[in-house]
């Protein structure tokens, strides 16, 4: 049975979760063509500053007025954080110049992170078989049994389609119109994510690969083990899979981040 996870402990913060009752979804889907011109145009090792000033000053995203570039800069925040001092965000932004077609994924992940209405969706998604169909409808009445009495008729259609075009673009449903479930095409640098994100929860070993993390970014727990030993031939982490125990090491990602202050609680 997966725990699926709906609160995030508030002393998380500081690493890049957000315990916000409410997040970016509210606004916007997961902004990914956005956040791909943003990591594309601004060096991974950036700061928070700079990234900022891509989007409101150089207008790095292309909007049409300052008022345009302020609301994107604002819902990119509340999504990612856009802040390197958060090690969620430095990993998301290193692994997606090392593997760019991970990024729908590794967004994804850290989307789930920061915003509790798209955690609770995960659970309608999740429970979907493979092909079967899902309406707007049917992720209104979800949102509705989750966050009861909270948001209006309008924000619950909002909501419904934001959600639902944030997991067609991570690859959980196809169809423009009529949607269905599918399964994202898995990418090892989102699969070490997915774990690093779990491990920072407190997910150890096989209850890591067979969470809810495993489950946003593989159809079946049987390839992580595979992504992982590809990562760590990357050098990415360090990863041991013998006599039915599985061990990750995220130090060498926190390092390549510049996040070895955060080494200890990491480890805890």
């Amino acid at each position: 049975m997966v725990e699926y996870i709906t609160t995030i402990p508030q002393q998380l913060e500081s690493f890049g979760f957000s315990a916000n009752p409410t997040g970016g979804h509210m606004a916007r889907s997961m902004m990914l063509d956005e956040l791909s011109t943003l990591i594309s145009a601004v060096p991974a090792e950036a700061s928070a500053g700079d990234y900022k000033q891509a989007v409101l000053d150089e207008n790095t995203l292309g909007k049409p007025t300052f008022s345009s570039r302020e609301k994107s800069w604002r819902h990119l925040v509340q999504l990612y954080a856009l802040d390197r001092q958060k090690a969620l965000f430095a990993a998301l932004a290193q692994l997606a110049q090392a593997e760019p077609t991970s990024l729908p994924l590794l967004a994804l992940v850290c989307a789930f992170c920061r915003d509790a209405q798209l955690r609770q969706s995960f659970v309608l998604i999740d429970r979907l078989p493979l092909g079967a169909s899902l309406s707007r409808p049917d992720m209104e009445t979800h949102i509705e049994h989750g966050f009861p009495g909270r948001f209006s008729p309008k924000m619950r259609k909002s909501l419904a389609q934001n959600v639902n075009t944030t997991w067609t673009a991570a690859g959980h449903l196809k169809g423009r119109v009529k949607k269905a479930r599918a399964f994202p095409v898995p990418q090892p640098a989102a699969t070490v994510y997915a774990m690093f994100a779990g491990y920072v929860l407190g997910l150890r070993g096989e209850n890591l690969v067979q969470s809810v993390f495993g489950r946003l970014v593989s159809p079946g727990p049987a390839l992580i083990p595979q992504h992982l030993a590809s990562a760590a031939s990357r050098g990415w982490i360090r990863f041991r899979h013998a006599g039915g125990v599985m061990e990750t090491d995220f130090t060498p990602l926190m390092k390549w981040i510049n996040h070895e202050q955060d080494l200890a609680y990491v480890s805890h």
